[in-house]
């Protein structure tokens, strides 16, 4: 599509302010005889600039799509045919330049770019999430803007654009039913919450820490775990309010954190090059899993845990017997991914 001028974007931010993870996706069934029928993960490889392709369990590499500098993160819709993955575009947030604003559309299914939304002016393309009715949430990191697609397989523009009202908003977490949405603003040092769908519902904002990032709901989705990354610290908030239920410091600098199926959290320690299985509740530590290395990405599907390594590998984790049953090289710079086929 045609590039989004500025006077477009702020008239549709106008326009607005008057008016997830879908991981262990399953693909939809194809019929071409060269699509793998077992388990694939499509791993963002942040440094490579590529989404690639990976048969599960051995990780033989089967295919790639080339995109651009630094994409990030990846969702599948709910089907599981499509993924979208957002454009950051620099290596870091103090690198100069506004970063990328593409969101690019892959088939999971045959493995090709389906095609590119430019969205500029709004740059530094982060998290993005699906709802359960379909939509997708973009966030913009430079502009602290949420853009949501209706319809985002066919959408050529944006349906909406919330101001979030941060100043480094890079990550996201969205209510299934879209109700509310949930940044963390890491230079504010802030938890955001917001209402996409009503502007005139304040946001909510609560400081945690100097840097919050990784962030899940519960599975009821009354709590929302938070971790300030410098301190490793995390923290278990009321969901409707901000108000804090309890927190916990973890093994020294910490980055993302998931919700099992039972409840139990997950967490990365990059510090500490481990993980940590925790009570949903207490935050109290119940198992710990050594690395070897830091763990940038984590990516749940059922009872398996895919982590994306800073030595530029995957473990893959069996979270019934805790322990890594399996790794696998990469490209550089593996991070988020989406599972295709069939989970265990």
């Amino acid at each position: 599509m045609s590039r989004i001028d500025r006077r477009q974007g702020l008239w549709m931010l106008a326009g607005g302010l008057v008016a997830a993870t879908a991981l262990g996706a399953r693909a939809v069934a194809g019929t071409e005889s060269s699509i793998s029928t077992g388990n694939t993960l499509a791993l963002v490889e942040k440094g490579a600039g590529r989404v690639a392709f990976y048969a599960l369990p051995g990780g033989t590499p089967i295919g790639a799509v080339e995109l651009g500098t630094q994409p990030h993160e990846i969702v599948a819709d709910r089907t599981g045919r499509y993924a979208f993955v957002g454009h950051y575009g620099v290596e870091s947030w103090k690198a100069p330049g506004a970063g990328g604003s593409e969101l690019w559309i892959i088939d999971l299914v045959r493995r090709t770019l389906v095609r590119t939304i430019d969205l500029a002016p709004f740059g530094r393309l982060h998290a993005v999430r699906v709802d359960d009715r379909g939509r997708l949430y973009v966030l913009s990191e430079k502009d602290s803007v949420l853009i949501r697609f209706d319809d985002p397989v066919r959408d050529k523009a944006p349906s909406r654009l919330i101001p979030v009202g941060g100043v480094r908003s890079h990550y996201l977490v969205v209510r299934r039913d879209g109700a509310r949405a949930y940044v963390a603003d890491t230079l504010s040092g802030a938890v955001i919450m917001i209402d996409p769908d009503n502007m005139e519902v304040m946001p909510v904002r609560k400081r945690i820490g100097s840097a919050p990032e990784g962030m899940a709901l519960s599975t009821d989705e009354r709590t929302l775990y938070v971790i300030d990354r410098p301190s490793g610290t995390i923290h278990a908030l009321d969901a409707a309010t901000l108000k804090e239920r309890a927190r916990r410091t973890m093994r020294g600098e910490a980055v993302r954190v998931v919700t099992q199926a039972d409840g139990r959290l997950i967490v990365s320690n990059v510090a500490d090059k481990s993980l940590s299985r925790l009570d949903p509740v207490t935050l109290s530590e119940e198992a710990r899993l050594p690395l070897g290395t830091g763990a940038p990405g984590l990516n749940l599907a059922r009872n398996t845990l895919y982590v994306s390594l800073e030595d530029n590998h995957v473990a893959i984790v069996d979270l019934q017997a805790w322990k890594v049953t399996a790794r696998f090289a990469t490209g550089a710079a593996p991070d988020a991914a989406v599972v295709i086929g069939p989970v265990e």
